[in-house]
């Protein structure tokens, strides 16, 4: 969800005047002045990329940075569900695998491993449907990070995801 999070762009529109409390002036560090009706775009897929907030090894899939105080204090810079009346149909069901992958009597202590483990049952199910799932050959296997992606609405592989059904 961080690295690739399914909805990478949003708008939101004020229903009435108000202000940020910083994003003015060149410095970026003043108020914001946002009349009603005005669209703010904010983009979580870069949000969760930034070294300043995930320190430089923010490209990583690293889940034990979560562990412990390192990201405390992250607030918005994590919005993976966004945020406000309008938060994702999906994030009751993903709040609830995390309160599962906290608990260190039904994961074993390791959030690696279970994030693995909830992966793979999907990924079992489809491999029991279809036993001779293959990639194409010639297919590139294409290294985390440096695959092409699309952004629509949502985010998706920009090339497809090819395999070889039988």
């Amino acid at each position: 969800l961080r690295l690739y999070p399914p909805i990478p762009l949003n708008v939101r529109f004020a229903n009435k005047t108000t202000w940020l409390p910083r994003g003015g002036e060149p410095d970026g560090k003043s108020p914001y002045l946002v009349r009603k009706g005005l669209g703010i775009g904010y983009v979580p897929y870069y949000i969760h990329r930034r070294k300043d907030i995930y320190g430089p090894d923010a490209m990583e899939f690293r889940p034990e940075r979560w562990q412990g105080t390192e990201l405390a204090d992250v607030g918005w810079g994590y919005v993976p569900f966004h945020g406000g009346p309008r938060l994702c149909l999906g994030r009751e069901y993903s709040l609830r695998m995390l309160n599962i992958m906290q608990a260190p009597e039904l994961t074993g202590g390791d959030l690696e491993d279970f994030a693995i483990a909830e992966a793979s049952c999907l990924t079992i199910r489809i491999l029991q449907e279809f036993p001779d799932l293959r990639l194409p050959p010639g297919e590139p296997v294409v290294p985390l990070g440096q695959e092409k992606q699309e952004v629509t609405i949502t985010l998706k592989p920009a090339e497809g995801c090819k395999v070889l059904v039988r």
